[in-house]
């Protein structure tokens, strides 16, 4: 999407007084033009628009800000931080991960020397899965117990930069753009919908004109009225009622007062669209979810998982890498040669 003022999200010291009224317009004008640019006809949408996109803005802000500090990624903190050892089946898995960054190594392309630490936003899928396994249960070894397994995969690393305060800022600057691009959706499903109305309409009332004049009343007689004619009546009605709630379409002007309004709701209830909250588990070395908390061989993690309704679910975890701890890309030649 389209650049955004790197200042807008800045410290807590420096929003101490709450956000700049430049930075709050420029905040306005981002969220017109990464949805409906033709808002602009619509007089005060600036006014209207206002209180949205400072509830957006607060939201994103407390959002990134609430994330625990950033934590070492790399083989070295594999054996100390149970987190790693529950993202990553093992360090040759984790030097695997760290090599596939295509974000880390767009960022370290041109850049002359490489920072000693890369900060961004590691996320991945979690999924939980039922299984049958053995228990220990005193001295009696269950088989086909059911268990529940806990993986984690499709590993990404957003928003990399040389220091913590920039990759919150990118990472705040990345979820403001997503309410936006949510609100986006909205006004392109209502464009569909009235889309859709308009066909449906179309065909209904031709089928309602071939109905009349081919006096399908005559062939009524010598059919089950009930199961197979169409009910007249009832076809108007369907037709009246599409009719109504086509009405809000009807002009250009409503058009953009409802895009208007799809903006601004979508930023005013920021948490509906993008949400975090707090998950505890007690892992085994395997990954099976353990219930009992006395368990000797399991460890209890806190993750944090971010949302947005039924949609996206990841569990996020900000750190830092080493470009020491990134392998260089595999030669396919090589590879291929030493195959052969």
């Amino acid at each position: 999407m389209l650049r955004f003022l790197s200042s807008l999200f800045t410290t807590t010291a420096e929003r101490a007084k709450g956000l700049d009224e430049a930075l709050i317009e420029a905040a306005i004008e981002r969220a017109v033009d990464g949805t409906d640019r033709h808002i602009r006809a619509i007089g005060q949408y600036r006014k209207r628009l206002r209180q949205p996109v400072e509830l957006a803005a607060t939201h994103v802000i407390s959002l990134v800000d609430t994330l625990p500090p950033p934590i070492e990624i790399s083989p070295r903190a594999f054996s100390e931080d149970s987190r790693l050892r529950a993202f990553f089946v093992s360090t040759s898995h984790l030097r695997e991960v760290l090599g596939s960054f295509k974000t880390v190594r767009n960022y370290l392309m041109d850049l002359t020397p490489a920072p000693e630490k890369i900060f961004g936003l590691l996320n991945m899928a979690m999924e939980e899965r039922k299984v049958f396994g053995v228990e220990l249960v005193g001295d009696t070894l269950r088989r086909d117990v059911m268990q529940v397994t806990v993986n984690f995969s499709n590993h990404r690393y957003v928003g990399p930069t040389s220091n913590e305060l920039d990759t919150r800022r990118e990472l705040k600057k990345r979820a403001f753009d997503f309410l936006i691009e949510k609100a986006l959706e909205r006004i392109a499903g209502e464009r569909s919908k009235q889309m859709q109305l308009e066909r449906q309409r179309h065909l209904l009332k031709r089928k309602l004109d071939t109905m009349k004049a081919g006096n399908w009343g005559l062939n009524a007689m010598l059919t089950d009225l009930e199961q197979q004619c169409p009910d007249l009546a009832a076809l108007e009605t369907e037709i009246e009622a599409i009719n109504v709630e086509l009405g809000d379409f009807h002009t250009d002007n409503i058009s953009l007062e409802a895009s208007l309004a799809c903006v601004a709701d979508t930023l005013s209830h920021p948490a509906d669209w993008l949400a975090s909250r707090e998950i505890s588990l007690r892992l085994d070395s395997m990954g099976i979810k353990i219930q009992d908390s006395s368990a000797a061989a399991s460890r209890e993690i806190v993750l944090t998982e971010i949302f947005s309704g039924a949609e996206i679910r990841r569990i996020i975890l900000l750190g830092y890498i080493a470009p020491t701890d990134i392998p260089e890309p595999s030669d396919l030649w090589r590879e291929a040669q030493r195959y052969l």
